[in-house]
């Protein structure tokens, strides 16, 4: 503690957190260099690890804390972090550098929220997030924590938090999960990193042999594989929840609840719906197929109907609902227009005279 604030020097600290600038600072005073680590056999361990470490957070879905007996094992956990990237980044996979990301910063939320305060804030404030924070209280300034929440679950929303003073108040658990998504963002932004042919090379077999598990594990969803519904007749709720998915983003349990009923309300194979998610960050096949299975009533003998209009609305899954009226598409302005499902049968109904589906709008 120096000044009433944490100082993280001890190794155990900067293998959980190897992101930190004292991390860096540890392996360049105490490690190797850079050709001793992707070429020396005496190192070879380390790039094992690293190659695991990636392997962990792609079939495991975790990567596993750090075990740390020494001040030597703690600079290998920092070295494997590294070699982690390269591998990553010489993958060239954006399934598996936003997954590899997603996981990296889970881990290091769940490690955090059993740390000392002080530490969470020395971790928060390198992050670049200013906090306050007591035994059991954090507090971010609303303007940072509307820009890491946790998008579109109602809970999150800045109504539904107490605000004192322009300071949004967290316990601890909450804002390791604000930390979080700063972490992921964060390693995003940063990779794949632009690594030369001497780096990237020694790391090649392990960098394909993973991307060839990120493409099996994220086979990427084909809309043309939803058969013979027209897509174009989706309401925008669900067209935005598919893009969402499709680009790579962890939908909330109440999105991924809307678009599996929506999609089994109109007759969409629970194999088909597993693909529709299976680009997600966080994609795990058993655990996505009871959620697919609990939801269409295969399991657990009562199938969820889609959602309606307001249920939409009050899971935050309504695109349109801050449009201004002029914006917003016109068959969803409609007084009448109670849910998703109803929207798409309109659409598909023929127009007089045309024999042809209504053509969209927006």
């Amino acid at each position: 503690m120096v000044g009433g604030r944490y100082s993280p020097v001890e190794p155990r600290e900067l293998a959980s957190y190897p992101f930190l600038r004292e991390a860096a600072e540890f392996v360049k005073t105490r490690g190797p260099s850079l050709d001793e680590l992707v070429g020396d056999i005496a190192y070879a361990d380390v790039r094992m690890r690293g190659a695991e470490r990636v392997r962990a957070a792609m079939e495991l879905g975790a990567i596993p804390p750090p075990v740390c007996r020494g001040e030597r094992e703690c600079l290998n956990e920092m070295l494997s972090y590294i070699c982690a990237r390269f591998i990553v980044s010489a993958a060239g996979s954006p399934s598996l550098t936003r997954r590899y990301a997603l996981k990296e910063a889970e881990r290091a939320a769940a490690l955090l929220a059993h740390e000392d305060p002080a530490l969470i804030r020395t971790v928060s404030e390198e992050l670049g997030i200013n906090v306050e924070s007591s035994a059991s209280l954090f507090r971010v300034h609303f303007t940072q924590y509307v820009k890491y929440m946790v998008p579109n679950q109602k809970e999150w929303k800045l109504n539904n938090r107490r605000i004192k003073d322009g300071f949004v108040e967290l316990d601890r658990d909450d804002f390791c999960r604000i930390l979080q998504n700063v972490i992921t963002k964060r390693f995003d932004g940063e990779l794949p990193l632009d690594i030369p042919g001497t780096v990237k090379d020694p790391f090649m077999e392990d960098a394909l042999r993973l991307k060839m598990v990120a493409d099996t594990l994220f086979k990427q969803f084909d809309i043309k594989t939803l058969g013979k519904l027209r897509i174009m007749a989706f309401p925008p709720c669900i067209t935005n929840l598919l893009m969402r998915v499709q680009s790579g983003e962890n939908i909330p349990h109440s999105g991924r609840l809307a678009l599996v009923a929506f999609l089994h309300a109109l007759g969409v194979s629970e194999e088909e719906i597993m693909k529709v998610f299976s680009a997600s960050p966080d994609f795990n096949e058993e655990k996505t197929r009871y959620q697919v299975d609990h939801i269409t009533g295969k399991i657990s003998g009562t199938e969820y109907s889609s959602m309606g209009c307001d249920t939409i609305q009050t899971f935050i899954l309504c695109p349109q609902k801050d449009k201004s009226r002029a914006e917003q598409d016109t068959l969803c302005r409609q007084e009448w227009l109670t849910s998703p499902l109803k929207y798409y049968k309109v659409k598909m109904k023929p127009r007089a005279g045309k024999g042809k589906p209504i053509a969209p709008t927006a």
